[in-house]
């Protein structure tokens, strides 16, 4: 499994705790999946990946991760946020460049 980068915000703590448990019990395909039950603080971040169609319902509340769909969304941020941050470093640069009294 790809690593993702450390999850800054709440949001994005909380779908990596929903996401490490459903590795940690290696619900990763429809043949093995896990009757889940979100706590109340996790249920908005449960919901997202439900939506998004990461995590998979099969049956009553049957759930399983679906790792390569996780794993193309996080590539997928990544690849937006990329051009983000080059554009704040070159800003950066040029600012302390400008200012810079030395």
């Amino acid at each position: 499994m790809a690593v993702e980068s450390v999850a800054i915000t709440p949001t994005g703590r909380a779908r990596r705790k929903v996401v490490d448990h459903f590795c940690a019990a290696h619900a990763v395909t429809p043949y093995d999946t896990i009757l889940y039950t979100p706590p109340v603080e996790l249920k908005p971040a449960f919901d997202a990946l439900l939506a998004e169609r990461l995590i998979r319902k099969e049956g009553h509340a049957y759930y399983w991760l679906d790792l390569r769909a996780y794993e193309a969304a996080v590539e997928l941020r990544r690849r937006k946020l990329v051009p983000v941050a080059i554009a704040v470093a070159v800003l950066l640069a040029v600012v302390v460049t400008f200012f810079y009294a030395g």
